[in-house]
């Protein structure tokens, strides 16, 4: 879990004569790519490094960012003509297309990253992937969902949409416990985004209903002895959740809904709320039920 929540943003990739080939030339096909040469010894570049990977975060994976020691890969920068550090170069399919030398303004280099980054072409769209990975967990297709959420971070390490989006998908799979490692990791930055905050929720119930899953059968037999039981059917409804049947689950809400609405300070719908929140508007079971409990409610 550490690659997924490391300090937020990670550390651009170091290139050296063994990966240059499939970290700029080829990965500049599918993303541009910027290249800073610095050295070990270079003042400047340690005050450009922190404002690139800032602007190039900002771009949202549209540009991608590498570094090259050249102390110690002297041949790339002499293939490169780089003269003196910094040097940044931006690539696209592959070739160098622009760059720079010496410390810039943030402004200038907003500007440099914002051309490269419309050089780009059919470059990764991150915001088509994160609503494609939506969409299939929506769907209930975790696994689809997690390596489109993974392909996201892989380009813009410091997405937390995309990091909730593993959260809720280690959720969806059953894997709770993986989702409470992420989460515990995450410091109060991350856990403020309100994306993350719904992946917590959506934790935070899974464990809820984890702990009435084994009292399945005896809430089920609770309900059908006693229709009128709302407690029973409460804990029938979250022992239901707990292993997946999503759609029983909700409508055991809404029938305790039509009994007695108002039951323990609307405590079914509360309830009900909590599962949307968790499995997410646009989860077919949820428009059902959204729809069932629109017609209660206001019949």
């Amino acid at each position: 879990m550490d690659q997924l929540i490391a300090g937020g943003a990670s550390a651009p990739v170091d290139v050296t004569m063994d990966n240059f080939m499939a970290e700029v030339i080829e990965a500049s096909a599918a993303t541009p790519t910027l290249v800073q040469f610095w050295a070990p010894w270079c003042g400047p570049c340690k005050q450009l490094g922190p404002i690139l990977e800032k602007v190039v975060g900002a771009s949202g994976g549209k540009v991608r960012m590498v570094k090259v020691n050249i102390d110690d890969n002297a041949q790339i920068a002499q293939q490169m003509r780089v003269q003196s550090v910094p040097t940044v170069y931006g690539f696209v399919d592959g070739k160098p297309v622009d760059g720079f030398a010496g410390a810039q303004p943030e402004s200038s280099i907003r500007q440099f990253v914002d051309k490269l980054a419309g050089m780009g072409g059919a470059g990764a769209d991150a915001a088509a992937m994160l609503e494609a990975a939506e969409a299939a967990l929506a769907e209930g297709d975790p696994e689809t969902a997690m390596m489109q959420f993974q392909q996201v971070m892989s380009i813009t390490p410091e997405s937390v949409p995309a990091l909730a989006g593993v959260v809720r998908c280690l959720t969806a799979s059953g894997d709770i416990a993986g989702a409470r490692e992420v989460i515990d990791q995450l410091n109060d930055e991350f856990l403020g985004d309100p994306a993350m905050k719904t992946a917590v929720a959506a934790v935070e119930l899974a464990e809820k209903a984890a702990s009435s899953a084994g009292e399945l059968d005896t809430a089920k037999a609770a309900v059908e002895a006693d229709p009128a039981n709302l407690a029973a059917r409460q804990d029938y409804a979250l022992a239901l959740f707990a292993v997946g049947q999503n759609a029983e689950a909700m409508d055991q809400l809404l029938e305790s809904i039509r009994i007695e609405r108002g039951w323990r300070d609307d405590a079914a719908r509360l309830q009900l709320l909590e599962f949307f929140a968790s499995l997410g508007a646009a989860n077919p079971d949820v428009i059902a039920a959204r729809r069932k409990l629109s017609t209660l409610l206001f019949s």
